[in-house]
């Protein structure tokens, strides 16, 4: 893959810059199979190979070294970066501020299917029950779950990926299982074979060795419809 790519590949990746090869080999392992992306599993052809290339590029020392500094050089000619991160104090904001609930990225025109943030792509369809969002605060919901376990990636801005356990989603929140501990208030992306969303922390409590999450959601975009997933769009 050429040096003057402009996808960022840690970010196809969904790896910090500095992530050890390590943690880069366990997300594209995830991205390829967790979340079906590979195309025996039903994912596109081409985001796998995009995926591929992406891959051993930064697996390998001498390449990935190359790459930052070309990186490096393309951020020193850019435009000033943005303002740091802010916490997303109410749900609604992002669609009035057009800013991305995750990670603050402003936006100015959306796309109209499937829009995402231009920084760290996440969906920003706006979540169909949002406006039963009131009753999550309170850590019960309005609408129907449908309980269907499955394994999912949860991303944060500036943090590795962690693997979780979503126990159940519907139309307002979802909660999952996670080795840590997030504070109400707090946004995240969690992505799963179904669907793709971000979601505002309720509330947590300790269970096992982790914590059982619950949120609702600010924005949802259907992946595939997908055994074991929420796939309806109405209220």
């Amino acid at each position: 893959m050429s040096q003057n790519e402009r996808r960022n590949l840690y970010r196809l990746l969904q790896v910090q810059p500095e992530a050890p090869v390590e943690v880069i080999k366990a997300s594209y392992r995830a991205l390829m199979t967790t979340l079906r992306v590979h195309p025996d599993l039903g994912g596109s052809t081409e985001m796998a190979a995009q995926l591929n290339d992406a891959y051993a590029l930064l697996s390998d020392p001498e390449r990935r070294a190359a790459y930052d500094r070309a990186l490096k050089h393309r951020a020193v000619k850019a435009a000033p970066a943005a303002p740091a991160p802010r916490a997303v104090a109410d749900p609604v904001l992002w669609r009035q501020t057009h800013r991305c609930p995750l990670c603050d990225q402003a936006f100015s025109k959306l796309a109209p299917k499937a829009p995402r943030c231009p920084s760290c792509e996440s969906p920003l369809t706006p979540a169909p029950g949002s406006e039963c969002a009131d009753a999550e605060l309170l850590g019960r919901r309005r609408g129907d779950r449908f309980v269907r376990g499955q394994d999912a990636v949860l991303y944060r801005p500036g943090a590795e990926p962690l693997s979780v356990r979503v126990k159940d989603l519907s139309l307002t929140g979802l909660s999952l299982v996670c080795p840590q501990a997030f504070e109400p208030g707090s946004s995240f992306r969690v992505v799963a074979s179904g669907f793709d969303a971000v979601a505002q922390v309720v509330a947590r409590r300790a269970q096992g060795h982790g914590y059982s999450v619950h949120a609702r959601l600010l924005t949802l975009q259907v992946v595939r419809a997908s055994a074991g997933t929420f796939v309806s769009a109405k209220a």
